[in-house]
């Protein structure tokens, strides 16, 4: 509240009057009718390597607040507003605009705002929807986003986007009936996009694909793996895509690995840098989690709970719980109508000892859906047999989402992330239509 009052007042005294703006003979006064603050807010430190525009120094704002505090004040704001911000004066502009900017307002804005993005496919109505929600125990209705993108139809019906993963503030999508397999970047928070087009591949080659961040060039990367349908035994061929160099690599699968393949409809997670997908060694019969290092672009493979390791990957997802990796496994029958939940959490990553079950429970009258997320508060998250995102409390019981659509809904047709506001994409140099 605090940083809008501040840059809208210092918008409106530029734009309402022509003559230069005179420092104060007395110290300055701002807007007094601002509500106090009951939080205490820790910014993100300025590191040293910072190097502030030289213009913000001269900038008519530094005559009433150092620059080190604009940047703070900036960065708390959302990303919608700063975009109308780069139009104040030109330090802003070069500020809000400068890479090194960009993590600082990523982590001030969203430590305080967790949200949550709903996605729903409406069969029925032909189109997809977004919805941001509150993190508060019912996952209020914050408001919903503008899915910008037309979807394609053929002689079977609609073709709706494969969410591929949502990923600090960018959604990635993928339509494989598109004329050019092309693959969405989209940042809905500034609402920009990008469209890549991935190398050509060959038509009995099974596609998967994986989308992080690595945290050294600070980029985002797109990661293709290709397997042979004829060749079940061979290892996939792996191209990796960066945003910054905007190039397609193909990067060597590791021939001393187990002959994992990932099946496409499985989940993956971005966590502490990776990648995270089940995959099956189809020598041996049995699931693993395997994982690509975004820094290193090295595969690496950690071992499910015990209980896990001779199931398929039907029933078991990967999940967040908290600061740790997790796993969800669910055993539904929906002719009696019962249901059982198993989650486990990793204490120490990469560490398989360290498995540690917290949630284990059995409705035996009672299928509450397929499982989505564990929250903090250890409420389960489902899409519900109704086509509701619902959600589970061991006292309180159960109940349905508001905001999020049901009517036209099916099966396998809502997922929830975690929703974070970013300045990604902000003046990507590319084709000119990745502003919408």
């Amino acid at each position: 509240m605090v940083a809008t009052v501040l840059a809208s007042s210092f918008l409106r005294q530029r734009r309402s009057s022509s003559s230069s703006l005179s420092p104060p003979s007395s110290s300055p006064t701002f807007p007094t009718a601002v509500p106090p603050v009951k939080r205490e807010v820790h910014f993100v430190s300025i590191p040293i390597s910072y190097q502030l525009p030289p213009s913000l120094h001269k900038s008519k704002m530094a005559k009433y607040l150092p620059p080190e505090l604009i940047i703070n004040i900036l960065s708390m704001l959302p990303s919608k507003s700063l975009l109308r911000f780069r139009s104040v004066c030109k330090s802003w502009h070069s500020l809000i605009s400068s890479p090194e900017f960009s993590p600082t307002h990523f982590h001030n804005f969203n430590k305080f705002n967790s949200r949550n993005l709903v996605r729903c496919c409406l069969w029925t109505e032909k189109r997809e929807v977004y919805t941001v929600h509150h993190d508060d125990q019912h996952l209020t209705l914050d408001a919903p986003i503008d899915f910008p993108f037309n979807l394609l139809r053929d002689e079977y019906g609609t073709i709706f986007f494969t969410l591929i993963a949502c990923c600090k503030g960018v959604v990635c999508l993928y339509n494989e009936r598109s004329p050019k397999n092309e693959i969405l970047l989209w940042n809905p928070s500034i609402r920009r996009k990008v469209t890549l087009t991935p190398p050509s591949y060959r038509p009995e080659l099974t596609l998967v694909f994986g989308f992080g961040y690595c945290e050294n060039s600070n980029d985002y990367k797109v990661v293709r793996l290709a397997y042979d349908r004829s060749n079940l035994i061979d290892r996939p061929e792996v191209e990796i895509y960066t945003v910054k160099t905007a190039v397609w690599k193909p990067i060597g699968f590791p021939q001393d690995s187990p002959c994992y393949h990932i099946l496409s409809d499985c989940s993956q997670v971005f966590f502490n840098g990776s990648i995270h997908w089940l995959a099956t060694d189809l020598g041996v019969s049995h699931c693993s989690i395997l994982t690509m290092d975004m820094s290193t672009n090295l595969f690496g493979e950690i071992q499910l709970p015990e209980y896990l390791v001779n199931y398929s990957s039907m029933g078991v997802t990967l999940t967040v719980v908290g600061d740790s990796l997790g796993v969800i496994y669910s055993n539904r029958c929906t002719v009696v109508g019962s249901s059982t939940y198993k989650i486990w959490v990793m204490k120490e990553y990469k560490k398989p000892t360290s498995w540690t079950l917290i949630y284990d429970v059995h409705y035996p009258d009672t299928d509450l859906g397929r499982p989505l997320k564990l929250r903090h508060n250890e409420d389960l998250v489902t899409e519900s047999r109704r086509c509701n995102l619902s959600i589970y409390n061991r006292e309180a019981g159960c109940y349905t989402v508001d905001g999020c659509c049901s009517k036209g809904v099916k099966l396998w047709s809502i997922s929830i992330d975690k929703y974070e506001e970013c300045l990604t994409l902000l003046d990507v140099e590319s084709a000119g239509n990745n502003e919408e």
